[in-house]
């Protein structure tokens, strides 16, 4: 096999371009030609069909990206990617309980492409603890720009899910009542840059 028909294979298999059968008078078997794919669906156009499908409105669509980012959650804590989760004591701190609910959303969303950077932020006044993650990418960031109702928000439920299911004993998931850990996300302080935000009440 030569190289341009390595590389010409390579990009049949991406779907970039197509094979065609060229047909040739005489004997011997037709040749092999190449063709550029025109107009293809590309990733942006099909999620967005995605985002749209989920509600004929703005609020609807939040609230069920929020619910969907929830149940992310759920799936990510139920098959921890961390291998020796430190378990909760009750007399724990909440600025305890933010710095390990930081440390395992930073290790997640590491892993789902958001580049995330943990920054230790100030105590505001009202004894609220409060740890910083600034997120310098967006597996979904063209979604998030035009639909930020579905791309933000699903990032969201995420987070508030990760903390929501904040107590891993020997391995299982127990899911507190009413966990003391609050989540926000402010999406685009920058153009490539959104911020994350766990606090905890003391």
């Amino acid at each position: 096999m030569t190289t341009v028909r390595f590389h010409l294979d390579a990009l049949c298999k991406e779907g970039i371009v197509t094979r065609t059968r060229i047909t040739r008078a005489g004997v011997g078997r037709p040749r092999t030609g190449y063709a550029a794919v025109r107009g293809r669906l590309d990733y942006q156009s099909f999620a967005e069909i995605l985002a749209l499908g989920l509600g004929s409105n703005v609020e609807t669509r939040r609230r069920r990206a929020e619910r969907a980012g929830r149940r992310l959650a759920d799936q990510i804590v139920a098959n921890p990617p961390w291998e020796d989760p430190a378990t909760p004591r009750i007399s724990d701190s909440g600025s305890a309980i933010v710095d390990r609910q930081a440390a395992m959303t930073v290790e997640i969303f590491e892993r789902m492409g958001f580049c995330p950077e943990l920054v230790q932020a100030a105590k505001p006044s009202g004894g609220k603890g409060q740890r910083v993650i600034r997120l310098h990418a967006c597996p979904v960031r063209e979604v998030a720009r035009t639909h930020p109702e579905v791309g933000c928000a699903l990032h969201l439920g995420l987070l508030q899910g990760l903390l929501a299911n904040s107590t891993v004993a020997e391995g299982k998931l127990k899911t507190t009542p009413t966990p003391a850990l609050k989540a926000e996300l402010e999406p685009f302080v920058e153009p490539e840059l959104c911020v994350a935000r766990v606090i905890a009440d003391d």
